[in-house]
């Protein structure tokens, strides 16, 4: 079941994807969030530059 805290993920989620959009690209966000609710990292995709592997949950991982 998804929590109030995963649905205030989430929308950061969609805020990034909108930011991503904004710039030209595939509407693509992710959120590393620690144990205690912390967002550690966030991203957006980048793979209009032509790296497909620019997509935010690779570069979190990184």
């Amino acid at each position: 079941m998804i929590t109030t805290e995963d649905k205030k993920y989430l929308q950061r989620c969609i805020e990034l994807a909108k930011q991503a959009l904004e710039e030209g690209d595939e509407p693509f966000g992710s959120v590393l969030v620690a144990e205690n609710g912390e967002i550690l990292a966030e991203d957006y995709n980048h793979v209009a530059t032509g790296d497909h592997t620019q997509h935010p949950e690779f570069a979190l991982a990184r």
